[in-house]
């Protein structure tokens, strides 16, 4: 029996809902940022405002203001590398890729999103089951693309290399996760005593 593929409007929908889940958003850099510079635009129309009226000014007049940002005072490079800073860490906000540690899952009937933990977790038990050693000595690592499995074995008996290598990769073509992993087994050359 096929699966029941979902309506179009839906399909947008939870490509949407998979888009938000895997991607920070940055709405809250942009809304903070927005309102820093509206405060700063209505407090400069206020000054320019009183200037005009030749009333006295809030804190500083905007001839004043102009005559101390021509001189390379300290506080005036001071504040330029603060501004220079806030720029600097804007741009590497809106630059970044903003992805978060989770995984697509593929499935016709809903948005499935897994977080990276998760699949290091499948894929370190298929490895542990492959290998015959306890979960304490598996360690599984997920990133944007690769799986690494690391097993270390008990002294005295070998593990397996390809048959775990096999088992991990056939859990992650089940699991079929978007973006594709790419799987790597390491196993410690040497063992530890113990069960």
């Amino acid at each position: 029996m096929s699966p029941i593929a979902a309506p179009p409007a839906e399909a947008a929908t939870y490509r949407r809902i998979i888009r938000r889940e895997r991607h920070n958003s940055r709405s809250v850099a942009v809304s903070i940022t927005l309102a820093l510079v509206a405060l700063g635009l209505a407090y400069v129309t206020v000054e320019l405002v009183l200037g005009a009226l030749e009333l006295p000014a809030l804190l500083v007049a905007p001839v004043d203001a102009v005559a101390v940002l021509n001189e390379p005072t300290v506080p005036v490079i001071a504040g330029s590398a603060v501004a220079v800073a806030i720029g600097l860490v804007l741009l590497i906000i809106a630059l970044a890729p903003g992805r978060r540690a989770r995984h697509e899952i593929p499935n016709t009937r809903m948005a499935v999103v897994v977080d990276d933990v998760v699949l290091a977790g499948a894929l370190g038990r298929a490895g542990r089951v492959a290998a015959s050693v306890p979960a304490q000595r598996v360690r599984t690592t997920v990133t944007a693309r690769r799986a690494l499995v690391s097993i270390t074995p008990t002294s005295g008996i070998e593990v397996d290399a390809e048959a775990t290598e096999a088992a991990t990769s056939r859990v992650a073509a089940e699991l079929a996760a978007k973006p594709p992993l790419t799987v790597s087994v390491s196993i410690a050359q040497s063992g530890v005593v113990g069960s």
